[in-house]
């Protein structure tokens, strides 16, 4: 009679599946053994019912089968003949003094090959390793062993080893990361030995079995962890130009760690210990994710975005990692110690990729709850990925045309440039960027130069200054009377020379307009008031507040004005020339034209040199051109070096309101606390001697009525006007409210919006009175004319005749009113109407717009 005797099974994951191996051993009444057969069967994960079905089976009778087989190892290795993936199962047979091996590699038509076999002398065999090729590898007497298909024998390889940490296939040559033992002798621990071994006496040595090389291991790893690395997975390892590049997972007993290029870049702390098995999963969501298993039964799964836990697991038999659900990414199949023998029955096991798929097996009786709207989940996250995928190609198309659109703003400011500095240049054909024009350009033709003439700058530059406040360079350009009638949009910029300063030569810096920071904090209308005598006694409040002193009855423009009003600065960072020791640039004014007789050039561009400018270190280290602004403001400063000033310090304008009393205590709170006096040419600025912060800090004191008023300050750092609004709070009334008016405020918004919206609203009338006496006009002409005829028709005497002219005085006068009706205005004037008030109505839109943003 006889029986089959089981053995413990192996199961493996290929290809989506789970193929199951079995020993069978068949024994006779007699306990000998007659034959030995290695069962198989395929399981396919099926998302309807969430559970694995049996898909083929099959067996193969192992020839020789009177000795008893064991597993030794299972895995998925790469068929040299065919370059295929199949499964490899490793068996042995022991005897007295040797064993014998035989590997099986396993076809897709269930067909199983006995592919070599060979034998070891001893029974122990460490660290055994199946990979590509197939070739098997394995520790055994501090000696690297393997045999394949190819060396027929087993080979020795000669180095030393005491542990196989890794094998895998770098560009067809399978390489193999041992670590060996170092002993040094006495005489020979020299300096030079010392400082190339490690202190553990181990170091990580890769040995290339086809090419028999042997190089060291810390491209992968140092040397430092051969102690306590128990693990290791080679993510990337490539050759660039004779030097590998390598990314790398390995774990020790307690930790994670990533290495890059043999440099360890993070370390992740285990939530257990005793770790025996290192696995990597990638995702749907294109994640690398670690699979980590204990000796304890306990398993966790790491993402390496971020270095977080994405799940832990107790009493875990067996991890296999694959695409079980055909999704095109892998999964984690978590066989517990519970059942493990058989995963097709009622059997806990867990599939998840820590993400979107994710099916547990809850055992209710004997009924399996599942989730019914995985399936739909899963397509949902599909479609989202492929849009995303989509995204992210239509970014790239983005980022390339950024690329060639900076390429070709770089070429077109270096040609600006250098027709600003008066060199020859060229500009490049579009063809090289690939660019079509969408104008008929002809290859050769001649650009129009995009600067005036160097001699156009006497027409605007009166004078040229420059100042050095603190670490920044201050440089203003006072503009002629005639300015502000022919251009608009006033601005400045600095182009240092080619040779120096190399790739970029503009400098980067901002334009200050200094009578837009005056007048938008002292009205001049509240300095000399227009009121009538009588109003102006009974409300003469400026007689306490007034930091001008009294002013005459008529509107006189204080002495400043026009320096002011035709003063533009720019200002720029002075550290960044200093380095280059003696720094020579251009100075640049950019412009618009307006009041122009051709309203197609009204808002035409200009770019005109103004000059050009010198700034040596000795001479700033000397003190020239250098405003200390905590000197005396009465001494001998003049009007630039306020400009100047005024334009470096930060600006804050504060909305000072009052309800139940009169602000009568400003003045005396800057005279007394501040410590402020006028300055010698513009008395309406008051300066802070006081010492410390303050010393230096500009104000305007603007008062609108008794109760109302702005402040501005002009201060160097955010202590100083911190300090300032501790002093002012002192001395303001309890119920007193203060606000900040930024620059573009909606106070200072509400008026240019309603001056716009006014000015467009006259230029819209104006536009229909203009076109309604023209049509008028015509039209008087023509009925002129009407008139003459029918005054001729009336003469005659007929009755008949005079019933016919009546008939068509009617028809004409009809006619007229039609005419009228459809009457056009010229071309001319409506395009230059239309367009005035286009020009407008985008200001206004304009303003609108801000106002809604604040």
């Amino acid at each position: 009679m006889e029986s089959v005797l089981k053995k413990p099974e192996r199961v493996l994951s290929y290809d989506g599946e789970i193929i199951t191996f079995q020993l069978l051993q068949t024994k006779s009444g007699s306990d000998i053994a007659e034959k030995s057969a290695l069962s198989f069967s395929r399981k396919t994960f099926h998302t309807d019912t969430g559970q694995f079905i049996e898909t083929s089976s099959g067996q193969y009778i192992i020839p020789s089968s009177k000795s008893t087989f064991q597993f030794v190892s299972v895995r998925c290795v790469a068929d040299s003949r065919t370059g295929l993936c199949l499964p490899c199962i490793l068996l042995r047979t022991s005897k007295r003094k040797s064993s014998r091996l035989i590997l099986l590699l396993l076809h897709g038509s269930h067909e199983v090959e006995p592919y070599f076999k060979f034998k070891v002398e001893a029974e122990t065999i460490e660290d055994l390793q199946i990979t590509d090729g197939p070739t098997v590898l394995w520790k055994q007497n501090e000696k690297l062993f393997y045999v394949s298909s190819v060396t027929s024998e087993v080979l020795t390889a000669p180095i030393d080893i005491s542990a196989i940490l890794w094998t895998g296939t770098v560009e067809e040559d399978t390489c193999v990361l041992c670590i060996t033992t170092i002993r040094l002798d006495a005489e020979h621990l020299t300096s030079t030995s010392v400082s190339n071994r490690t202190f553990q006496g181990r170091e990580f040595v890769l040995y290339c079995i086809e090419n028999k090389k042997t190089m060291s291991g810390s491209c992968l790893v140092p040397h430092t962890y051969a102690s306590v690395l128990r693990c290791l997975d080679v993510c990337m390892m490539q050759n660039v130009n004779g030097r590998y590049e390598t990314s790398a997972l390995g774990a020790s007993n307690k930790q994670l760690i990533w290495f890059q290029n043999g440099v360890p870049k993070h370390v992740f702390q285990l939530p257990f210990e005793n770790l025996s098995r290192l696995q990597v999963a990638y995702t749907s969501r294109a994640e690398m994710l670690c699979v980590l298993s204990f000796a304890s039964g306990d398993a966790c799964a790491v993402w390496k975005d971020g270095w977080k836990t994405a799940a832990t697991w107790q009493q875990v038999e067996n991890i296999l990692v694959d695409d079980f659900v055909g999704r095109g990414s892998d999964q984690m199949l978590l066989l517990f110690k519970d059942d493990q023998s058989n995963p097709t029955d009622h059997q806990a096991f867990r599939l998840t990729d820590c993400g979107d798929i994710d099916y547990p097996a809850v055992r209710t009786g004997d009924k399996i709850i599942e989730n019914q709207f995985q399936e739909n989940h899963f397509r949902m996250i599909q479609t989202l990925e492929a849009r995303l995928q989509t995204s992210l190609l239509s970014l790239e198309e983005l980022q390339s045309h950024l690329q060639v659109q900076d390429r070709v703003l770089k070429s077109s400011c270096d040609s600006l440039i250098d027709m600003s500095l008066g060199v020859e240049t060229s500009v490049h054909s579009a063809n090289k960027e690939c660019l079509v024009s969408l104008l008929d350009d002809v290859e050769d033709c001649h650009y129009p130069s995009t600067t005036q003439k160097c001699e156009d700058s006497e027409c605007f530059v009166e004078n040229i200054w420059q100042r050095v406040i603190d670490d920044f360079l201050v440089v203003g350009v006072k503009l002629k009377d005639s300015v502000d009638i022919s251009l608009s949009d006033i601005g400045l910029s600095l182009i240092m020379d080619q040779e120096i300063a190399l790739p970029s030569q503009v400098t980067k810096c901002q334009t200050n307009v200094l009578k837009l920071a005056i007048s938008s904090s002292l009205d001049l209308s509240t300095v000399c008031p227009r009121e009538p005598v009588a109003k102006k006694q009974r409300l003469d409040y400026h007689s306490k507040d007034n930091l001008s002193g009294n002013c005459s009855q008529s509107p006189c423009p204080p002495p400043y004005q026009n320096d002011l009003e035709h003063t533009v600065t720019v200002v720029t960072a002075l550290s960044p020339l200093l380095a280059l020791s003696n720094t020579s640039c251009a100075l640049l004014l950019h412009a618009r034209r307006k009041n122009q007789p051709d309203c197609l050039h009204r808002g035409e561009k200009l770019t005109v040199p103004c000059g050009r400018l010198s700034l040596r270190l000795e001479d700033v280290l000397k003190g020239k051109h250098t405003v200390n602004v905590f000197e005396n403001c009465q001494g001998s400063r003049s009007l630039e070096d306020i400009f100047a000033i005024l334009s470096v310090l930060q600006r804050c304008l504060l909305h000072i309101v009052s309800p139940d009393c009169t602000l009568t205590s400003m003045r005396p709170w800057l005279v007394g606390q501040m410590q402020a006096e006028p300055l010698k040419y513009i008395p309406e600025i008051m300066v802070c001697t006081r010492p410390g912060y303050l010393c230096g800090t500009l104000f305007i004191w603007n008062p609108k009525t008794p109760c109302d008023g702005t402040l501005t300050v002009f201060y160097r750092n955010n202590a100083a006007i911190l300090q300032c609004l501790y002093s002012l709070k002192s001395v303001l009334p309890p119920t007193c409210e203060v606000n900040v008016m930024r620059p573009g405020s909606r106070n200072s918004l509400t008026t240019d919006l309603a001056q716009s919206l006014e000015e467009e609203l006259l230029a819209l009338r104006s536009l229909v009175s203009a076109a309604a006496s023209e049509v008028e006009n015509n039209l008087t002409l023509r009925c002129e004319t009407g008139n003459k005829i029918t005054n001729t028709m009336e003469s005659s005497c007929d009755t008949k005749d005079h019933v016919q002219n009546y008939r068509e005085s009617l028809e004409m006068e009809q006619m007229q009113i039609n005419l009228g009706a459809h009457l056009t205005t010229s071309s001319e004037l409506y395009r230059h109407n239309v367009l005035n008030i286009a020009q407008m109505q985008i200001n206004s839109d304009t303003l609108a717009c801000r106002m809604a943003n604040l």
